[in-house]
């Protein structure tokens, strides 16, 4: 259990809080590829970190994220101009670039001279795998961009979505490292061979995911630079044990286990607000191309409609919190255990429902030996940020290859008494 105290430092995250500045030192998705499609495309407004924004594509490909009001009389950037390099305000016209500079002053005599004196917040952006990343923190600062494997795979390897959640990112985030609530949250009354897949496993009848449903995981940590790999350990026939390895990275980003071929599944949970969440999730494929099946599973959970299809125009969920997530109490009598379609609503129904506040209260919960990961994972929090408060920065903001990692699962033989992160089977995959 964490104190009150404990649990508001951990769940802020304003520009001026422990936990704002920590996260600020990285790197972190802000938008889509798709949201700003072309040059010269509309601009669109953004809100990350509590930060309201406006991002735009200029005449040259490249995108900017910038404060939301001109300087001049604070009129909205929203809807200026996107035009020949820069986001001219229709109120006078002054123009902006990507970097924040102010490159015409038309409305004043003196405006060449005055322009040079002019300048907005404005945040470096790359882009990689569909995704426009942004740094917002100090700029003397020489950080790294997270080498992820899936920035430098082919399109047809890669399926990417992004959702809002209306909870605070860490009861989000948290939900990663609890890999009990699979055979109960996720699972469906008929465990046979025509059963459809369960938080990214295939049923069918297979020993790997009748492992996951039946038998209740012994939890390890192993404690990283960038974070920790998180180890669900589950016993199997002949002696083996069925290993599925999360890896937590610094600040947000989890990567869920699949077997080697498979799948793999990369989430960040990134604050739009203390309040809201936007999840970026990548499934990808380092071995081969992601396929139509995988991808309708992946949406449907083997149930219709599609389960992750957003409200037309928005990032939210057509199954959400007004809507009780349609549950079917029906369904969930004859075939599915919580009567939700899809995974990702029925996480969201437990996410943005844990308490009656966007925030919940971590005093009153009663945490048991499967929680470990969540336990491990605040105090690790708590630490950095207590860190930086005291002039230490952090490590894997610096070193952009920590983050040059994967998840997976695999059987091994756990009679040779090594630890699950010294098994040559998870060696050979987890280290890139």
């Amino acid at each position: 259990m964490i104190t009150a105290e404990e649990n508001e430092l951990l769940t802020r995250t304003g520009k001026e809080t422990p936990m704002g500045q920590y996260f600020r030192r990285f790197w972190l998705p802000a938008l889509l590829s798709e949201e700003v499609p072309a040059p010269d495309c509309p601009p669109v407004e953004v809100t990350i970190m509590g930060e309201h924004l406006i991002a735009f594509r200029d005449t040259n490909g490249e995108v900017g994220l910038i404060q939301p009001y001109c300087p001049h009389r604070q009129a909205p950037l929203f809807y200026g101009r996107n035009e020949q390099s820069g986001l001219r305000c229709i109120y006078h016209g002054w123009k902006f670039n990507v970097r924040g500079q102010c490159v015409d002053i038309p409305s004043e005599a003196n405006g060449e001279k005055l322009k040079g004196e002019v300048r907005i917040t404005a945040y470096p952006c790359k882009e990689y795998a569909g995704i426009v990343w942004a740094y917002l923190g100090p700029k003397d600062l020489p950080v790294e961009f997270p080498v992820f494997e899936f920035n430098s795979l082919p399109k047809n390897q890669i399926y990417i979505r992004k959702s809002l959640l209306e909870s605070n990112y860490l009861q989000n985030l948290e939900g990663q490292f609890d890999s009990t609530h699979i055979g109960f949250l996720h699972s469906f009354l008929a465990r046979n061979g025509s059963a459809p897949a369960v938080g990214g496993i295939s049923l069918g009848n297979s020993e790997a995911a009748q492992t996951v449903l039946d038998v209740i995981p012994n939890m390890e940590v192993r404690e990283t630079g960038y974070g920790f790999m998180l180890a669900a350990k589950r016993p199997a026939a002949q002696g083996r044990v069925y290993c599925r390895v999360t890896q937590w990275l610094l600040p947000v980003h989890t990567m869920i286990a699949n077997p080697p071929g498979e799948t793999l599944l990369w989430d960040a949970w990134v604050p739009m607000d203390d309040e809201h969440t936007w999840v970026y999730r990548i499934s990808y494929n380092p071995w081969r191309a992601i396929n139509e099946k995988e991808i309708f599973e992946f949406n449907n959970a083997g149930l219709m409609p599609m389960s992750v299809q957003n409200i037309p125009g928005t990032y939210l969920p057509l199954r959400n919190k007004r809507n009780h997530y349609q549950v079917d109490r029906n369904l969930q009598r004859s075939y599915s255990y919580s009567g939700i379609k899809g995974n990702n609503a029925q996480d969201a129904a437990i996410m943005e429902n844990q308490g009656p506040t966007p925030i919940y209260d971590r005093t009153k919960e009663f945490l048991g030996t499967s929680d470990i990961g969540i336990v491990m994972a605040r105090r690790r929090l708590l630490k950095v940020a207590r860190d930086l408060q005291e002039g230490v920065e952090p490590e894997p903001a610096f070193d952009g290859d920590m983050y040059n990692v994967r998840p997976i699962a695999v059987f091994f033989d756990n009679t040779n008494g090594k630890a699950f992160y010294e098994q040559e089977e998870v060696k050979k995959y987890i280290h890139l």
